[in-house]
């Protein structure tokens, strides 16, 4: 009988181990009508956001060869890096398929509009990104390197972590390869498609030959890849740690959930959060609310009655960080992973 309780305990926290379980609070705060309601899609500010932001990076392009001066070159790179990045939060909607109500217009969407000139596949990159909401503040968290501060011991560090260059080929390897700590399999079918080789190839052709010809052979490179590098590559990783990042030990900071919501200043937004991403706690206990409904989300979280919560406020993005670098005192080795 004892080995019987023991062995059920045993898979009762393997299945805990697995799933991360919001439950609670999503029954608790909002009700089923109006969960329906902020789930409700709005195609049309889809397109219109997509458009509209594509343009400025267009016009951005413009002004760069209208004057090809360096320090209008210089200052375009933010503008296109952190334009792209609003868009990148745009297609983490898709990735939920959240932008149309049919799977494959919203698919088709993401991948043309948003993901393909980033070499991205909403089918592929979705598996891994669906694992992160399933399993956030669990050791099975495929993200779970980005957040963690057992890999942040020092300033030089964080700083060397937040600019991505150590989570390049991770990154990769998460989205093409199964994740080791995990013990689920990706379906056999999650493999490039002749359309998805398409679409990567037709525009990176485009860029390449569109830029090359206009400004030249550098433009490619100065024009696109560092932009998007820095503004929206780094800039998530700086954003996903930052959101789910506490000032204690992992093992403490697993037990809180780690939902974490900013009440960040616009320009913070620019380079941080946009598109609403700041609402992260809404984000993860309703993965189907899109992106335009967030902060109504938040508001009735905020009016939630409880004494305690589990959900965390925070006013500034680069406060926090600085918090947490200075100097690193709150933080204990024994607390950490090993």
């Amino acid at each position: 009988m004892i080995n019987l309780v023991i062995t059920e305990q045993a898979k009762k926290s393997d299945r805990e181990n697995i799933r991360q379980d919001y439950q609670p609070y999503r029954k608790a705060i909002l009700s089923q009508s109006e969960l329906k309601n902020l789930t409700s899609l709005r195609p049309w500010i889809v397109i219109r956001d997509t458009l509209f932001l594509w343009g400025q990076i267009i016009l951005s392009w413009a002004i760069v060869a209208y004057w090809p001066f360096w320090w209008v070159i210089l200052g375009s790179i933010p503008v296109i890096g952190t334009r792209f990045y609003a868009l990148f939060i745009i297609g983490h909607d898709g990735l939920h398929r959240r932008l149309f109500k049919r799977i494959w217009l919203n698919d088709l969407w993401n991948d043309f509009f948003i993901l393909a000139p980033i070499f991205s596949i909403t089918r592929l990159n979705r598996w891994n990104h669906m694992e992160h909401h399933t399993r956030l503040a669990l050791p099975t968290d495929p993200d779970r390197y980005k957040y963690i501060s057992s890999n942040k011991l020092s300033k030089i560090s964080v700083l060397f972590v937040l600019t991505g260059l150590p989570y390049v080929i991770r990154s990769v390897k998460n989205v093409l390869i199964t994740n080791a700590k995990s013990n689920l399999k990706k379906p056999l079918l999650l493999k490039y498609t002749k359309r998805d080789i398409f679409i990567l190839v037709t525009w990176q052709l485009f860029l390449v030959g569109s830029l090359s010809s206009i400004f030249g052979w550098w433009s490619y490179i100065v024009l696109w890849l560092i932009p998007v590098y820095v503004f929206t590559y780094s800039a998530d990783i700086v954003r996903v740690f930052l959101e789910h990042s506490m000032l204690e030990g992992d093992a403490d900071a697993d037990k809180s959930g780690r939902l974490i919501t900013y009440a960040s200043s616009s320009f913070e937004r620019i380079f941080f959060a946009p598109m609403n991403m700041n609402f992260h706690s809404a984000h993860h206990l309703w993965p189907g609310i899109p992106y335009y409904n967030l902060p109504k989300a938040d508001d009735c979280m905020r009016g939630w009655k409880s004494d305690d919560k589990g959900l965390y406020w925070r006013r500034s993005y680069i406060k926090y960080l600085l918090e947490y670098m200075r100097p690193l005192s709150w933080f204990y080795k024994s607390n950490l992973e090993g």
